[in-house]
């Protein structure tokens, strides 16, 4: 499992991001045809949270099957690991979305467990001259190749009493305009992430946050980032 990956593939195509799906598998395919995403050239990028809530989820997961597809490690996807050994896990899955995962056969759980463990918490793509973070929940340095090394590094210190990875998945501090701390991420043209909920796209300095409630409002983000 490599924390921090970099995506070494041509991109013959478009580059987009999409929020979190949560099971909305047929509201994702809908919004692909509507904006005519070629599914033998573009690459789409998923900010995680792939599963739970919605009802879909194995179609989900499916997805990372594709070659047109790809994702970084979402907090429903770090339950589904953690809840099957770790009974506070699993009982703050089930209550967020995850009864599907429990009504599956051991081995089910199992190897999609393997398969969400070997999804970088950071993802970087080069595109067209720009390049492009991805990560779930939060970015806690102002510098892209600082957050990598220390994502990278077993030995990191804790932030505030935080694991580096498990803030990663599950902070939300950046989007808080009272935290002057956070500034411009250098090092990156854009850190795209998801995790909290806004009725619209938010954009901090160079960070965007894109999910906008698919499992709540029907609503799913998919960026062109050529556009940004």
């Amino acid at each position: 499992m490599a924390l921090v990956e970099v995506w070494d593939k041509e991109i013959t195509g478009k580059l987009f991001a999409v929020g979190d799906i949560h099971g909305c598998y047929n509201l994702l395919m809908n919004r692909l045809g509507t904006i005519g995403f070629d599914f033998e050239n573009d690459l789409l990028v998923a900010v995680g949270d792939l599963v739970d809530r919605g009802t879909q989820n194995i179609e989900c997961i499916e997805l990372l099957s594709q070659p047109w597809f790809t994702s970084v490690r979402g907090n429903h996807e770090d339950l589904c690991i953690w809840g099957r050994c770790d009974v506070p896990s699993k009982h703050c899955h089930i209550s967020n979305g995850g009864e599907w995962f429990y009504e599956l056969s051991v081995e089910d759980q199992f190897q999609i467990a393997k398969t969400f463990s070997a999804l970088p918490i950071a993802l970087e793509v080069s595109y067209h001259g720009k390049k492009y973070g991805f990560v779930h929940g939060h970015i806690e340095q102002n510098n892209w190749d600082e957050f990598k090394q220390v994502l990278a590094n077993p030995f990191s210190k804790k932030i505030d009493g935080r694991d580096p990875v498990d803030l990663a998945i599950w902070g939300r501090d950046r989007l808080d305009e009272d935290k002057k701390q956070y500034t411009h991420v250098s090092g990156v043209d854009a850190v795209i992430m998801g995790h909290t909920v806004t009725q619209k796209p938010c954009k901090r300095d160079n960070c965007y946050w894109i999910d906008t409630g698919a499992v709540h409002w029907g609503t799913i983000t998919i960026l062109d980032l050529a556009n940004i």
